[in-house]
């Protein structure tokens, strides 16, 4: 169910769901109404997040952005049969309001080893189906192992999976979403990473030189 893996690893996993969020929210947002500040917002919360990365100061605000994105069908489609994955839906929207502690951000990056352990959060999606649209919830509070700033291992810690019969035959709950996130691990630690020790730098120099 790639709405939890190959294009919305976006709204789960926040370190995870903050880099990820940031790194992989990028295809291209078509039927579903998206809102007209969603790539800007998205924006905003990436160069935020990249500040608190690239000056590693404990001391200053938290990260706090409420973002969303939506994608076509094609393009979910196109990510799920990376993974032997189907979609028998059409487009998607998830929506997260997402905050992390600073001191917890640059932790993971300045100590020898950190779990980065995020409060709970909801991710709010609308699906479509033929006419109508689906809305799910997912509550979940991530966790992220760094060891000498980098992420060595992630953790949905999915609680609760709000959604209809219809996609509850899909969705067979919260553990089968955990296990099943196993797919993606390595994927998403790399992204992570990348975000971290390269994306970053190379998006906002001016940062980086500061």
């Amino acid at each position: 169910m790639p709405i939890f893996g190959v294009r919305t690893r976006l709204a789960t996993s926040l370190f995870g769901a903050a880099a990820l969020s940031i790194s992989l929210l990028s295809a291209p947002a078509i039927a579903l109404d998206a809102s007209p500040t969603e790539k800007e917002d998205l924006k905003t919360c990436e160069k935020n997040l990249c500040a608190m990365i690239l000056s590693k100061e404990a001391t200053g605000d938290d990260l706090t952005c409420a973002i969303s994105k939506t994608w076509a069908k094609d393009k979910i489609e196109k990510g799920a049969g990376t993974k032997s994955l189907s979609w028998g839906f059409g487009d998607a929207q998830c929506k997260i309001d997402l905050t992390a502690a600073r001191s917890n951000i640059v932790s993971s990056l300045t100590a020898p080893e950190h779990k980065l352990e995020m409060k709970s959060h909801t991710v709010k999606c609308a699906i479509e189906q033929g006419e109508d649209v689906t809305n799910i919830n997912v509550t979940l509070a991530p966790k992220v192992t760094f060891k000498d700033g980098k992420a060595q291992k992630a953790e949905l810690n999915i609680t609760k999976v709000d959604a209809p019969a219809v996609i509850g035959t899909v969705i067979k709950g919260a553990a089968w979403v955990e296990k099943n996130f196993s797919l993606f691990h390595g994927e998403m630690i790399d992204e992570i990473n990348d975000f971290v020790h390269n994306k970053c730098a190379k998006r906002y120099p001016d940062l980086a030189s500061k």
